[in-house]
């Protein structure tokens, strides 16, 4: 593909400029912001709706000093390319559309049209990109018109990209290559090297966090064991306390028998205490009975009072409502009555003849007309007023109705109220004659001369006298030795129980040690694995960096990056002559960019025009198998091209 024309019309900074190159190389010279960038900002928007640096939301109007975009222009880019020999013309053009709408006096703007056409015949969008993608896609459209471009994707992108154009190297040739990789063919079995890298990595990481733990778990066990146990004469130690507590149950015994008696004589004692409780509470419940019968009748009769009471205020409340709308009602009948008087006084006026007109043409109405246009008003006016008084009737008929069915509530109201104010007085005098009985002095209880309590007593005093006699009792102390052999011999059995688990702790610090031993092999032999696998990839660095750079004028690529542990990384860097691109200085940048350019057009067999931005950076091109448009600084205050051209008139 070569550029033979490029026009511009209002597009950006450009009235209208005209490149001519022919298909051949050429120089743009101008001073800075005279528009060399617009021209390649120019080529690319018409192919892809973008600007040189791959931007889509980027101003193509032409703008004033104060930076407002000149209205109503047509900002126009076309373009004549070669391609396989034949000629190619494209155009794109952006307008502003601007509307009247209804009910007002100016247009208003309202958005933007972009037209295309394809060798002079218009196309629609979606077509004209379509023709486009067929002569070149996006992508690989920068790739090879703008040597900076490539250095600026991310590594893992040109990575790819190299990758697809040089090939890569299979595993089974990196393995070939070295004998001492031959090993891993087997220990890869179905996995990738990089899917086993992965695999690797995660089980030396998971082995290396178990066999840390076990140290840990080890000295755990360790001190759990304490110091070393004669279990032998603990074995003797607790059957000579056995033996002690088998002397002592047998006088337990012994001593139990003898404290039989007296304990059952206290079982007495204790249930005639609890007789005697319940016979005071008999008493004197008995003797307070009609007392507690009048204290019932009181509090019940308060409760009906307090209720009564809330029932009363109620009604008041009801009466007091149905006595001030009965008072409304009586006023708006007397309204009703002085409105009806009103409106019978009221007695129909006649028109005079010479105010009656005819309504069409305005004149005065003949006699018998006016005579009939009078009966009419008269009979309208009387109508109306029927009206209104029946409407008037009616309202007080249905007030008077709604008035006596409130004087019939008004009336139950009262009623209901001079009952409950009788029971009230009624309640209340009952509770005043009960207050005053439970007010009197009661008489006071003997209940210590109550035969049936002093029946209880009697027995009483007789059991204690019985158990106040001395007895020898020995079971207390008996007991306590009890206890305190009965407490030693479980210390013992602790002892002795522990024998077992300390037996199994021992094992387990046994079985630990050899696990961490596996451990330590199986970390050792994925080493190994990993050892290889670095191995590997070293190789097949020097094979791919040999392959790809081989591809190249310039350009080496760091395909790998060797880390100080000695590990391997992937990475793409490209280099330009041992220094790294980014550290490069602008020109052997640009040269780097165009010996990239090569190797991607020739993979591709495409070649499209590039453009060199600050090309006076660079004093010697390398040469190009593409057609180059060099743009470049100068004191020239308008567009140069140094080719056929023709010249073009910038906006000041």
């Amino acid at each position: 593909m070569e550029l033979v024309r490029l026009t511009l019309t209002n597009f950006k900074g450009i009235k209208s400029f005209t490149l001519e190159p022919q298909g051949q190389d050429c120089d743009v010279y101008g001073a800075n912001a005279t528009g060399k960038t617009t021209i390649f900002d120019g080529f690319t928007w018409l192919l892809f709706d973008k600007n040189s640096q791959n931007k889509k939301d980027f101003n193509i109007k032409t703008l004033d000093a104060n930076g407002e975009p000149y209205h109503g222009l047509e900002h126009t880019v076309e373009a004549v390319l070669r391609v396989n020999g034949k000629l190619v013309t494209l155009k794109k053009t952006l307008t502003e559309k601007w509307t009247k709408k209804r009910g007002e006096a100016e247009k208003q703007f309202t958005g933007h049209q972009t037209e295309h056409w394809v060798n002079d015949v218009p196309v629609k969008a979606g077509e004209y990109q379509q023709f486009i993608n067929g002569l070149i896609g996006e992508e690989l459209f920068r790739l090879i018109t703008n040597p900076m471009f490539f250095p600026s994707l991310h590594w893992e992108k040109q990575r790819a990209l190299l990758l697809a154009i040089c090939g890569d190297v299979s595993d089974e040739v990196v393995i070939a290559s070295d004998k001492d990789l031959s090993a891993l063919t087997e220990i890869l079995g179905d996995h990738s090297i990089a899917d086993y890298r992965k695999i690797v990595a995660e089980r030396i990481k998971k082995l290396n966090d178990e066999i840390a733990k076990i140290p840990i778990r080890i000295d755990e066990l360790s001190r759990s064991l304490g110091e070393e146990v004669d279990y032998s004469k603990v074995d003797a130690e607790l059957s000579a306390k056995k033996a002690e507590l088998q002397e002592i149950e047998t006088y337990l015994l012994s001593a139990s028998r003898v404290n039989e008696a007296w304990r059952e004589k206290q079982a007495q004692v204790n249930q005639l205490y609890s007789d005697l409780s319940k016979k005071r509470s008999q008493i004197e419940l008995e003797a307070n009975a009609e007392n507690n019968k009048l204290q019932l009748e009181f509090s019940n009769i308060e409760t009906q009072i307090k209720s009564l009471n809330g029932e009363i205020v109620s009604i008041e409340q009801q009466i007091e409502l149905a006595q001030q709308r009965h008072k409304e009602n009586a006023t708006l009948l007397q309204g009703l009555r002085d409105e009806y008087t009103t409106m019978r006084a009221v007695t129909f006026v006649a028109p005079s003849v010479d105010d009656l007109t005819c309504p069409t043409c305005g004149q005065a109405l003949p006699d018998d007309q006016s005579e009939a246009k009078i009966e009419e008003q008269r009979q309208k006016f009387e109508a109306d007023k029927k009206r209104k008084m029946d409407a008037n009737v009616a309202q007080g008929k249905k007030i008077k109705e709604q008035d006596a069915a409130l004087i019939a509530t008004l009336e139950i109201h009262e009623s209901d109220l001079s009952a409950k104010n009788e029971l009230m007085q009624t309640l209340k005098e009952a509770s005043e004659t009960i207050r005053q009985q439970l007010e009197q002095p009661t008489e006071s209880i003997d209940i210590e001369s109550h035969p049936e309590y002093q029946a209880i007593q009697q027995q009483i005093t007789i059991l204690e006298a019985e158990m106040d006699k001395p007895v020898e009792d020995t079971t207390s102390a008996l007991l306590a030795q009890k206890q305190t052999i009965t407490t030693e011999i479980e210390r013992l059995n602790s002892i002795l129980n522990n024998r077992e688990v300390r037996a199994k702790t021992q094992e387990r610090i046994k079985e630990l040690n050899e696990e961490e031993r596996k451990l330590a092999q199986q970390i050792s032999e994925l080493e190994g694995h990993k050892f290889l696998l670095e191995k590997f990839t070293k190789a097949k660095v020097a094979l791919l960096e040999d392959s790809i750079n081989s591809r190249f004028q310039t350009v080496t690529f760091k395909l790998f990056d060797v880390q100080i542990n000695g590990g391997v990384v992937e990475c793409c860097e490209a280099m330009v002559n041992g220094v790294p691109y980014a550290d490069a200085n602008r020109a052997a940048q640009i040269n780097a960019g165009l010996d990239i350019i090569n190797t991607i057009a020739r993979h591709y067999g495409i070649t499209a025009p590039v453009f060199i931005d600050n090309a006076e950076a660079v004093n010697e091109l390398i040469p190009c198998d593409s057609q180059v448009i060099r743009l470049l600084v100068s004191k020239d205050k308008t567009l140069r091209v140094e080719a056929n051209q023709k010249e073009g008139v910038l906006f000041e």
